[in-house]
């Protein structure tokens, strides 16, 4: 590993030069304000460019709601979107993996029959649109900051039938979701659930994490996983911190998420914790300052 385990979060070693640096967004690299330090950012990919190297935004969240978030940056940087159902490079969607038609239909039968379901929120992201079941106004309001293209049908079991979709994300109001995260990774062949923060499951492929999502990036830029430092809070991140040359944790990471991670940061995503930590990398690895 390039880095060694700091609660500074200082950068002790360079035996390695990382290429690729990927970051979930909610809890990591948002602040709880949903927001990050743009011009830092704009200033770190105008070094990192000419240098061939990447920024990747690791996310759970849907690509046109990630475009949206990085404005007119949106096409500098690479994209693992869906927990690694979509990925995209140099702006060309390079792998997406839809969830098998037969699947979904038994998981949305159960969804609106099985009592350890009852009262879910309900969204199917596809490749054009994000689908949700009817439910309190508040909750479509919420759904659109995530989803930037959302339609609310009237039947979801008939749009699944004739539409490619990526993810089920699912949410109960007030709930404790480890009985429904269970009940989802031994009932469903085919897919599995994992924990997105915020009280919520995303249900992708089997086969499917942000892991695998990294490795198809790094086959589009010719690198290894060494090549590669990753920044993570949540369940959903645990798989992209174990692959990584280098996983860093912020502070507010849950306690699996730090177990996994070679660097926990002492600051949180409130303080910009990854594109900081990022600067100083750089700016130790190449004697330089960012201005």
């Amino acid at each position: 590993m390039g880095l060694e385990n700091s609660a500074q979060g200082k950068v002790l070693q360079k035996l390695m030069t990382y290429r690729l640096f990927a970051a979930d967004m909610d809890g990591t690299l948002l602040t709880d304000k949903k927001t990050f330090d743009m011009a830092l950012l704009r200033r770190l990919i105008a070094f990192m460019t000419p240098r061939d190297m990447f920024f990747a935004a690791a996310s759970g969240n849907q690509y046109q709601h990630l475009q949206t978030t990085f404005a007119d940056l949106h096409d500098k940087i690479d994209y693992v979107a869906e927990n690694g159902a979509v990925v995209v490079a140099r702006g060309q969607i390079i792998y997406e993996s839809l969830l098998p038609k037969a699947t979904i239909d038994q998981l949305l039968a159960a969804l609106t029959s099985d009592p350890i379901f009852a009262g879910a929120q309900i969204i199917l992201s596809g490749r054009d649109h994000a689908y949700m079941n009817r439910v309190a106004p508040e909750d479509v309001a919420m759904a659109k900051f995530y989803y930037d293209s959302l339609v609310v049908p009237p039947n979801l079991r008939a749009v699944a039938a004739n539409t490619p979709i990526y993810k089920i994300a699912l949410s109960w109001r007030g709930q404790d979701i480890n009985q429904q995260l269970d009940r989802i990774n031994h009932a469903f062949p085919g897919v599995r659930g994992t924990s997105s923060g915020r009280g919520g499951i995303d249900v992708i492929a089997k086969h499917i994490s942000k892991a695998t999502g990294l490795m198809k990036l790094e086959e589009a830029r010719q690198l290894m996983p060494v090549d590669v430092m990753a920044f993570g809070d949540n369940g959903n991140d645990l798989e992209m911190l174990r692959h990584a040359g280098c996983g860093v944790a912020v502070q507010n990471a849950i306690a699996p998420v730090k177990s996994a991670a070679d660097v926990v940061l002492e600051e949180t995503n409130n303080q910009d914790a990854v594109l900081r930590y990022i600067q100083r990398y750089l700016e130790e690895t190449y004697q330089t300052t960012i201005d």
